[in-house]
């Protein structure tokens, strides 16, 4: 699936008296609904087997997360219980970190208290902004990149000292990517792309284990089909999806960079020699970010136009992917990573169309389509769906794709992974002694 041998760090044995060291892990949790929570779950029942595992959650959000971990075998702290810890010497700290609002609050301990960080978007850009907003200093943000030896553009910079528009360098290779490095002990990259990227922005920071900062190359799970839903036509009914269409998926958050608009253009050519087909946008809307309802209304106005679902949970979601015969993952210009999404729709069975920047070339399948991102974008994506109704799979060709998705994601299992997790914490300790 991956294109590439994933180096890890080998592991180390952790000399800690008395047994199980305690394990702080810093990470949006659930009940939010963030990505960054769906993945530190499958990691928590591992960590604390193996370590005294206390969850730290933002301010406010400690109450909601204990109770969706009552009875499990770890703590839910907040902010203020951890710093009145400081924390014990003994003890290691892991920072869950993506490019989301919901992480801001980290980068004051994460500096503070320096430990393990995985970091899931080597562009960070979001979270900078929240940051910066946070600390009342927006019109800093020009002076902190100068500060830092970058040179930026007389044309970005507003009369306040703020940026108006941001470089593509900076919206890449933010700065905030090279704060982290700075403090790590220890770094977590999902691909052989955000590793580049990652060592591009801190090309003053020395990394791995023989510079005190121990880096593993470690992919994002994929976790293993889901079982059949017995309410999956419930489910398909009430999104306006029959047995005989060709559905079309764009799955996740609806966020400003997943091409919503080309997606539409392509959708509209092709639904004109095609009746079967339906568009559904599978996800919550950032209407601030692309307001996808109210371009639909007005490419559609009698409202026979695609649908938005609203925030899925992971088990509609699943039936979403099981049931599209073509999936859009698409992200431009963050590009992203490898992450469970695109897996997710591959071992559905239907059709993938994906970009060819960033991480994505490097998970494999015959199942995907690439796609470059350019002015012919929307050619391309209208051929995709052509191609689809043109040779659409047998129900018995699918199922055999199934399988064979499975079998291949068994390598990137949260269970097969792990030991790659411990080893990193183990090498980030015995370097930090």
């Amino acid at each position: 699936m991956l294109s590439y041998a994933d180096p890890g760090v080998r592991p180390v044995p952790a000399m800690v008296a008395g047994g199980r060291r305690r394990l702080y892990v810093f990470s949006p949790l659930p009940p939010q609904r963030n990505g960054l929570a769906d993945y530190i779950v499958e990691y928590l029942p591992m960590l604390a087997e193996d370590f005294d595992l206390c969850l730290v959650a933002e301010g406010g959000r400690s109450g909601a997360a204990a109770a969706q971990f009552s009875g499990s075998p770890f703590q839910v702290l907040d902010e203020a219980a951890f710093l009145s810890r400081q924390p014990e010497r003994d003890a290691q700290v892991l920072y869950n970190v993506g490019n989301n609002g919901d992480c801001a609050y980290m980068l004051d301990h994460l500096h503070r208290f320096p430990g393990v960080v995985v970091v899931h978007d080597v562009s960070l850009f979001y979270m900078h902004q929240v940051a910066l907003q946070m600390e009342r200093s927006n019109g800093m943000f020009n002076h902190w990149v100068r500060d830092t030896g970058y040179e930026v553009p007389a044309d970005f910079v507003a009369r306040d000292g703020s940026l108006g528009r941001t470089p593509g360098l900076l919206y890449q290779e933010c700065l905030m990517v090279r704060r982290i490095a700075e403090s790590a002990r220890g770094l977590m990259l999902h691909s052989r792309y955000a590793e580049s990227r990652f060592r591009g922005g801190a090309f003053d920071i020395p990394l791995g284990a023989e510079n005190g900062r121990p880096l593993a190359r470690i992919p994002h799970f994929v976790l293993p089909p889901a079982p059949p839903a017995w309410d999956a036509y419930q489910v398909l009914q009430r999104f306006g999806i029959d047995t005989n269409d060709i559905l079309l998926l764009v799955p996740g958050f609806l966020t400003g960079n997943k091409m919503l608009y080309e997606v539409l253009v392509a959708y509209s050519r092709a639904c004109a020699s095609h009746p079967r087909l339906k568009l559904l946008f599978g996800g919550e809307e950032r209407a601030d970010e692309y307001a996808v309802s109210e371009r639909i209304r007005q490419l559609w106005p009698d409202g026979d136009g695609p649908k938005v679902t609203g925030y899925l949970d992971a088990r509609e979601l699943d039936i979403l992917l099981g049931r599209a015969d073509l999936s859009f993952v698409l992200r431009y210009p963050t590009y992203g990573e490898t992450s469970g999404i695109l897996p997710r729709a591959v071992m559905g069975g239907g059709r993938v169309v994906t970009v060819d920047i960033g991480s994505y070339p490097e998970f494999e399948s015959p199942l995907i389509d690439h796609v470059s991102i350019g002015a012919g974008l929307v050619d391309q994506l209208h051929a995709s769906i052509e191609s689809l109704c043109a040779s659409m799979p047998k129900a018995a060709d699918r199922a055999a794709r199934r399988l064979v998705e499975a079998q291949r994601a068994e390598s990137l299992s949260p269970r097969a992974l792990y030991p790659r997790i411990r080893a990193l914490l183990d090498a980030a300790w015995e370097t930090s002694r």
